[in-house]
């Protein structure tokens, strides 16, 4: 799969960007369907593949303190034994704590996909964004995303959110993958980790 052009990743970043941080980053408005099934625990999605922007959200419940979903949710390391389509993960630079920069490899149905993405993060209010690192060539455009980690009455809660264009190299049914089943691989795995450990596990 060949490098997309950076200029051309910038200026959709930009675009995307800008739109994301006018809203800022913020829990979602459930309909009523989407209500009863958080409030059973089940996970939420969201999913969007009808344009070249792929948009996805995937949110749930989790039977854990919100500061041991806070912790979980940064732990790389341990997405890599929970992802299969992960291949590499490298942390390619750090201005601060909390402001930091990945490369992901990942293999998706055979098609190698290499993501580079600037990470900000908030432990106050226990929230970060990304966005796509234009300086870096990648396999997608102009990606973004938000984690938000929040109390509940009982235990805490998760929303996980990504968009990105994509362009020739992705057909449908790979989009229609990775903003679905990938999506809820990741908080997934996400809950049952946090769960486990929670419980002593």
């Amino acid at each position: 799969m060949g490098r997309r052009c950076p200029g051309r990743g910038l200026a959709r970043a930009v675009i995307l960007w800008t739109t994301l941080a006018l809203a800022a980053p913020s829990w979602p408005v459930f309909t009523a369907d989407e209500q009863a099934r958080f409030d059973r625990g089940d996970l939420v999605l969201r999913a969007d593949t009808s344009t070249p922007l792929t948009t996805s959200s995937g949110i749930s419940r989790v039977a854990a303190p919100a500061a041991l979903l806070w912790q979980e949710a940064l732990d790389f390391e341990a997405k890599r034994g929970e992802n299969p389509t992960l291949k590499q993960m490298e942390e390619y630079g750090r201005t601060s704590p909390d402001d930091w920069f990945v490369r992901f490899e990942l293999s998706v149905f055979g098609i190698r996909v290499v993501i580079h993405d600037h990470w900000t993060c908030t432990p106050a209010t226990m929230s970060c964004t990304w966005i796509q690192d234009p300086t870096r060539d990648s396999d997608v455009t102009g990606e973004v995303g938000f984690l938000i980690v929040r109390p509940e009455p009982i235990g805490s809660a998760i929303v996980f959110h990504s968009e990105f264009v994509s362009e020739i190299w992705a057909p449908g049914w790979v989009r229609n993958w990775l903003a679905k089943d990938q999506m809820v691989n990741i908080v997934q795995k996400l809950k049952e980790r946090t769960e486990r450990k929670a419980g002593g596990g």
